[in-house]
């Protein structure tokens, strides 16, 4: 458990001056319940969802896609900021896959947008679990650089395409879906306060999809096939990161200058029950403080950061000049958290 906040370090932090204009997600059109995947794979009754602790997830329908997703959860965003996506300076997409190697996911985007380009810069980024973070890390850094005004970023994932059903483990955890958000220049009543990443590459295998890159493909096939689908070790990255990630989260509450008592809203990645249970119970988080909705989404990748931030802000629990954290794991094994002044 992390010292409470009497005992946290607390230096002045003027933060990155950087404000949250809208939000905005998509939720994929089939919803796919626990019992009918017990059903299909044929598991007993209740297996499903007791082990993987999700009873919902949304999987994309056939006229989905990562892009299509992507598209849609910022334009919400911006509906939601009261902008058009021609206001944009930079639009970041953050996937595990892309819907194809080049051109980048952030270039169709922009297409579906109708954005007609010349003005706007668009990239991707891959941090597994942490590309949502990881985007608005690099947006806020930009914004008061004075590179860009108003970034849009969104991370969408179709994990349902890669999952093996062979493994109960995995494959009943993750849902599909995308989360974005709009930024734009803030000050001391909205900033980016803190935000701290770190890599344990000891754990890169804990999590992993071997093929489907320059080493295994359709040139040079691996030598079983499941290789091209997601595998995890679930036990090997609690581990590791019940060893890393108290001393990971009270670096960054020190670089805010916060205690755990001075947060208003908690947005975990939706990595597993285990993991959730872990914020709460050994990180000493409480838990009305949390957002959990592992249960009705699962973990949806690099979007599930996106999705639960839009919950907070949508349902009135973080209002604004409050303080949120949000933190996550990802393949590597890396940690990733920012705290914002909503």
């Amino acid at each position: 458990m992390l010292p409470p906040t009497s005992l946290v370090e607390r230096p002045a932090s003027a933060g990155l001056p950087v404000r949250i204009l809208g939000t905005g997600v998509h939720v994929p059109s089939r919803c796919v319940t626990s019992a009918e995947l017990d059903a299909t794979y044929g598991r007993v009754p209740g297996t499903t969802a007791a082990r993987s602790g999700v009873v919902t997830r949304f999987w994309a329908g056939p006229e989905e896609s990562s892009v299509s997703m992507a598209a849609a959860a910022l334009g919400a965003a911006l509906e939601a900021a009261g902008m058009a996506a021609t206001e944009l300076d930079a639009v970041i997409v953050a996937s595990v896959l892309p819907e194809q190697p080049m051109p980048t996911n952030a270039v169709l985007v922009l297409g579906a947008l109708g954005v007609p380009g010349g003005g706007v810069a668009a990239f991707d980024i891959n941090a597994s679990c942490l590309g949502f973070l990881t985007a608005l890390d690099v947006a806020s850094l930009g914004i008061a650089a004075g590179r860009w005004r108003h970034v849009g970023i969104v991370a969408s994932e179709l994990a349902s395409k890669g999952l093996n059903h062979g493994d109960i483990e995995s494959s009943a955890l993750f849902g599909d879906g995308a989360g974005a958000a709009v930024l734009g220049p803030g000050g001391e009543s909205s900033c980016l306060l803190a935000s701290r990443f770190e890599t344990h590459p000891r754990g890169a295998r804990l999590c992993e999809i071997a093929a489907g890159g320059t080493r295994f493909n359709v040139v040079t096939p691996p030598a079983d096939p499941a290789a091209y689908l997601f595998r995890m070790d679930g036990l090997g990255i609690m581990k590791l990161a019940a060893e890393t990630l108290p001393p990971f989260l009270a670096a960054v509450l020190a670089e805010a200058g916060l205690g755990l008592d001075d947060l208003d809203v908690v947005v975990p990645h939706q990595a597993s029950h285990l993991g959730l249970r872990f914020l709460r119970e050994r990180l000493g988080v409480p838990a009305d403080k949390v957002v959990d909705q592992l249960a009705t989404h699962g973990n949806q990748v690099s979007a599930s950061l996106g999705t639960a931030f839009h919950a907070a802000i949508a349902s009135g629990r973080l209002h604004r000049g409050g303080h949120v954290l949000l933190i996550g794991t990802a393949a590597g094994l890396s940690l990733g958290a920012a705290i914002l002044r909503y």
